[in-house]
């Protein structure tokens, strides 16, 4: 399919930190499995060492997979584009390593194979008012560090680059989240390479492309690479420097250190504030009380019907909004997992039955 740039006629129209012992609850978790007792094998440990396994091991919970599907190419970015009016509509999208974009429909068929430069982050804002029209939009962030835009066509099965104006903007980017959706507008909470974000508002004004306009500009703990919105702050991830959530005034409300997580979402399960991690250092989806940042349950999948286990997660989605039927209607999760080179869905109903279950 072509790509298109400025030439589309859409546009000539009208908080508490923790220690981790990875190590042990690896080895735990795998002598648990194999039915054998840690005492009959090993040296005595520490009182608190076997504590913390047991804390350890006390999260663990399993989720099943419910469907998985293989993008034409490894995935970099991920993320939902719902629809309000007719869930069972709703998108995936997929941006690919060497560039573009595979867009598939909640069942795994996919719709939309397009061109396009290679994106490091990709986030979505669904039913965007554009020229008098309504279009999900995606937003990313090149190789160059520049934020980039675009608009799905789905009655021209294409996607479309949208000039993107103003002056605001972030140089040398390294990741993009959607922070607010308001009437005509979105904003999107824009990382640098260095410990900072900006918040950037984007309208269509009538111009040639959309229009950006600074909101804020955050001071960051730490150079962040991945992020997500949690009630007006910003819940900010690296995989050496652990999970922070920080306000609009840069500071640091909670901070988790000594983990290590590749992509992150804010949802809520049952009523409560949640941030759900992929983490390729344990293979699982981590839950995490998103007021403390304290770990709440730790998931590790399971076979589906043809749908493989997680094995190595990395990118990673979640919606609460409805993608139809009984399994979607109360929202997704979706994670790509290198190991097979697939996206895998989990409805975010399982996760929330899993941290009841771990606060039973």
């Amino acid at each position: 399919m072509v790509f298109l740039r400025r030439t589309d006629p859409l546009f000539q129209a009208a908080e508490g930190s923790r220690t981790r012992l990875r190590g042990a609850r690896a080895l735990g978790a795998a002598l648990l499995v194999a039915g054998f007792g840690l005492t009959a094998c090993a040296p005595d440990e520490s009182g608190g060492d076997a504590e913390q396994r047991a804390a350890d091991e006390a999260l663990l919970r399993t989720a099943v997979i419910t469907s998985a599907f293989e993008p034409s190419a490894p995935a970099r970015g991920l993320t939902f584009l719902p629809t309000a009016q007719s869930p069972w509509t709703g998108l995936v999208a997929t941006s690919l390593q060497d560039g573009g974009f595979d867009i598939f429909s909640v069942e795994g068929q996919l719709l939309i194979s397009a061109a396009g430069p290679q994106l490091a982050s990709v986030t979505g804002a669904a039913d965007f008012p554009l020229r008098g029209e309504v279009f999900p939009l995606l937003f990313g962030v090149d190789e160059a560090g520049a934020l980039r835009g675009f608009a799905v066509i789905r009655q021209a099965d294409d996607v479309v680059e949208l000039p993107l104006e103003g002056e605001a903007r972030l140089e040398d980017a390294a990741a993009v989240c959607l922070f607010e959706t308001g009437i005509g507008y979105v904003d999107m909470a824009v990382l640098g390479r260095g410990p900072e974000a900006v918040v950037l508002r984007v309208r269509d004004t009538g111009g040639e492309g959309l229009t950006l306009t600074e909101e804020a500009r955050i001071a960051l703990p730490f150079s962040a690479r991945s992020c997500a919105a949690a009630d007006g702050d910003l819940i900010i991830s690296a995989p050496s420097a652990g999970l922070a959530r920080v306000d609009m005034d840069g500071e640091t409300r909670a901070y988790t250190a000594d983990i290590t997580v590749d992509d992150i979402g804010y949802t809520e399960l049952l009523g409560r504030p949640a941030v759900l991690a992929a983490s390729a250092s344990t293979g699982r989806l981590e839950v995490y009380d998103a007021r403390t940042l304290e770990l709440i349950a730790d998931i590790a999948t399971e076979a589906g019907l043809n749908a493989p286990a997680i094995e190595d997660p990395a990118a990673l989605a979640v919606t609460s909004q409805s993608f139809g039927g009984m399994a979607f209607s109360s929202g997704l999760v979706a994670i790509y997992d290198r190991a097979d080179s697939r996206v895998k869905i989990v409805a975010r109903e399982v996760v929330s039955r899993s941290v009841v279950a771990a606060d039973s």
